[in-house]
């Protein structure tokens, strides 16, 4: 029986719900939880654990649940860090990785033809390409990195941590981003500022740390931060402008767990960090489709709105009136390359006019090679079968003879 949400529902109304309905309801209920903090300070600006504290007294900014695409950041800046760089192009190749389980990352629009720069595949959040990366810079040295920006949560050491598979709480993942645009440099979490009496008296004020070291050099911030800036711009996170509007420079990501389970977005300007997760309380009720249960459509609304807030507020315009510091020279030029293409850019002109690519690994070509080696068989077969057609053939005229 369907169960009606409707406050004017007589059967609510009435409190007719069966324990059953009431129990299917609890469990069908979205909850979010969101964090606001000042990157360069680490205070915390907004903290709401839930939708409704009377009814669940649960705090989803320090509940750990699976990230999804929120982790990838941390990645791409490890990978960036070891040297990688923003053009350096990946096969977009679904690839089964047998060292670990016959694992087998798969992009979520299944699409597997052509090659995407590193800067792309993070704009697109491709699956393909992002599990590539973090085996290229090792697995090691990303949860390194994770650690020095602030996730404490224990992270299992293993490639599947790219898509978002460890759990981390809402607040390890928001001061994370902080590095970004905090020229490396991570902050820790500061809830109280000043302590007063009755009478204004001050018994606590908070005296702020020096800053911490840098986690990854400011090159690799700023690059990260432009890269996050094109999520926004025109990657999985675009509709902060199409469809909200929102005139604020803006970088973030979203996130969605493998099962639509955990919605994501953390977003950012230059003086605000700010993260949503959206997902039911039991992870095993989820959306059916991504279309419904990705991060883009359920956490970065909430996201959204808390912006329009800001930029319609005239005491808060110092949160949405900055601007991201501009590229030097040298970063600009490392960003000189297409998202994509069809064709694998390392191969020189001559190379792509004349020779077949020897690490030419994309989908379409396993296929083709696939076919190739199942008319081989066929013909194989048919040989077997025509073992006198071949007699004839050295024979011929003679058997023919013969048979007459």
């Amino acid at each position: 029986k369907p169960i009606s949400t409707l406050p004017g529902d007589p059967e609510r109304k009435a409190g007719k719900l069966s324990p059953l309905d009431s129990i299917r309801q609890s469990l069908l209920t979205l909850h979010a939880g969101f964090l606001a903090i000042d990157p360069a300070t680490g205070y915390i600006l907004a903290w709401v654990g839930g939708i409704d504290h009377k009814k669940f007294q649960y705090d989803h900014v320090t509940s750990k649940r699976q990230v999804g695409s929120t982790f990838k950041p941390i990645v791409y800046a490890a990978a960036l860090e070891k040297g990688i760089k923003p053009c350096e192009f990946f096969s977009n190749e679904k690839r089964i990785y047998e060292k670990y389980d016959n694992w087998s990352p798969s992009n979520s629009e299944g699409s597997y033809d052509g090659y995407y720069s590193m800067k792309g595949a993070l704009v697109h959040s491709v699956n393909t390409v992002s599990a590539e990366l973090i085996l290229q810079t090792g697995i090691p040295r990303v949860i390194a990195l994770a650690k020095k920006m602030g996730v404490d949560s224990p992270i299992p050491e293993v490639p599947s941590i790219v898509l978002g598979a460890a759990n981390i709480s809402l607040k390890e993942m928001a001061f994370a981003y902080s590095s970004f645009i905090n020229h490396g440099r991570p902050v820790k979490p500061v809830g109280i500022t000043r302590i007063e009496d009755k009478e204004g008296n001050v018994l606590f004020a908070h005296k702020p740390s020096p800053p911490g070291d840098e986690v990854i050099s400011i090159e690799t911030a700023m690059t990260m931060t432009h890269m996050l800036k094109e999520v926004v711009d025109s990657g999985t996170a675009r509709s902060l402008h199409s469809v909200y509007h929102l005139k604020t420079e803006l970088g973030g990501k979203t996130g969605t767990t493998q099962n639509n389970a955990d919605g994501w977005f953390i977003g950012f300007s230059t003086n605000i960090v700010a993260g949503c997760w959206v997902g039911a309380e039991n992870p095993s009720v989820h959306f059916r489709t991504t279309r419904l249960g990705q991060g883009a459509h359920t956490a970065l609304p909430i996201f959204a709105r808390f912006v329009q807030k800001l930029e319609n507020s005239p005491n808060h315009k110092t949160y949405t009136s900055g601007t991201f510091p501009l590229l030097p020279a040298h970063l600009v030029k490392e960003f000189d390359c297409p998202d994509f293409s069809m064709k694998n850019p390392r191969l020189s002109f001559i190379e792509k006019l004349f020779m077949r690519d020897a690490k030419a690994d994309s989908i379409r070509d396993i296929k083709r090679e696939d076919r190739k080696l199942k008319r081989k068989e066929k013909k194989s077969e048919r040989e077997k079968k025509g073992i006198r057609h071949g007699l004839r053939k050295l024979f011929g005229g003679r058997k023919k003879k013969d048979e007459r």
